[in-house]
C-alpha cells in the first residue's frame, strides 16, 4: 500500500474499464472555402471584423456547423460596440430616487464581454485557445490526418508539435 493508498496495477494486469487504449478519431472537417454572408444589421467596424477573421488560418478550422456560433459572435460584437457606445456618452443616468447611478448598459457591455470571451476561446479567437485547439502557428502546422496519421503509427515523440498537443 502506498503512502496515498493502494498502488495502482500495471497496465498489463489492469482490469475491465481499467484498460485504457488510445482512442483516435477521424475526423474529417469540411472547412468553408467562400466567406458567408454576414448576419443582417452589422456596423462597418464589425463588418470589417467579420471579413478578417474569415480570411485568417483561424477561419480555416471552422466548418459549416461552427456557422450559428461564428454568426453569434460577431451579433454580439454589435450589440457590445452599441452598448459601450452608449453608455460612454451618458455613463450615469438618474436612478428611481432621482440618485446618480451607473448606466445600466453599461453592465450589459460587461456581461456581453463575458459572453464573447466564452465563444472566442470555443471558436480560437485567441491565442491560448488556438494552442488548446491545436491550431498550429506558422510554420509549425500539422494537418489532421497528419496528426492522426502519425499517432496511429504512434510517432509522437519524433515531432515536437505533437507533444504539445498529447500534453493536455
Amino acid at each position: 500500500m502506498g503512502s496515498r493508498g493502494p498502488v495502482a496495477k500495471s497496465p498489463e494486469r489492469a482490469q475491465g474499464h481499467r484498460q485504457r487504449k488510445p482512442a483516435l478519431a477521424e475526423v474529417t472537417l469540411i472547412p468553408i472555402t467562400e466567406t458567408p454572408e454576414p448576419p443582417p444589421g452589422l456596423s462597418h467596424g464589425v463588418l470589417d471584423a467579420w471579413e478578417s477573421y474569415w480570411r485568417s488560418d483561424v477561419a480555416q478550422a471552422t466548418s459549416e456547423v461552427d456557422l450559428p456560433a461564428v454568426h453569434r459572435l460577431f451579433l454580439m460584437y454589435e450589440q457590445h460596440a452599441r452598448a459601450t457606445a452608449a453608455a460612454q456618452e451618458t455613463l450615469a443616468v438618474a436612478g428611481s430616487k432621482g440618485q446618480p447611478r451607473l448606466n445600466p448598459l453599461a453592465d450589459y457591455a460587461l456581461k456581453l464581454e463575458t459572453a464573447i470571451l466564452r465563444l472566442e476561446t470555443e471558436l480560437g479567437k485567441t491565442p491560448l485557445a488556438r494552442q488548446r485547439l491545436g491550431i498550429a502557428v506558422g510554420q509549425a502546422k500539422l494537418t489532421l490526418e497528419e496528426i492522426n496519421r502519425r499517432a496511429s503509427e504512434g510517432v509522437t515523440h519524433a515531432d515536437p508539435r505533437l507533444t504539445l498537443a498529447s500534453t493536455q
